[in-house]
């Protein structure tokens, strides 16, 4: 049971990490806040990322929700962390 619960956090923050590195901006504004919590999130993720993988970091069941929920929401913006964040009027 951890392996896949290990192996869920690996994707899970691996695709977030690769889906935040491949925004393409186009005509969106430029923020500076978001761009800096992009590359944040992109180390934080990747870095946990490979932390479990390499290292054998033990996992629980509730880093996996959140990784899981951090790659839905990520893909979901496609990218775009500012639409992560944005509060709704």
């Amino acid at each position: 049971m951890a392996a896949i619960i290990a192996f869920v956090v690996i994707i899970a923050n691996a695709a977030t990490a690769l889906r935040l590195l491949t925004y393409r901006r186009g005509p969106a504004r430029y923020r500076l806040w978001a761009s800096c919590a992009a590359y944040v999130l992109i180390v934080c993720t990747g870095g946990q990322a490979l932390s479990v993988f390499v290292h054998g970091t033990p996992v629980t069941i509730w880093q996996a929700g959140i990784s899981v929920v951090l790659a839905m929401l990520a893909h979901r913006a496609r990218g775009n962390v500012a639409r992560i964040v944005r509060v709704a009027p």
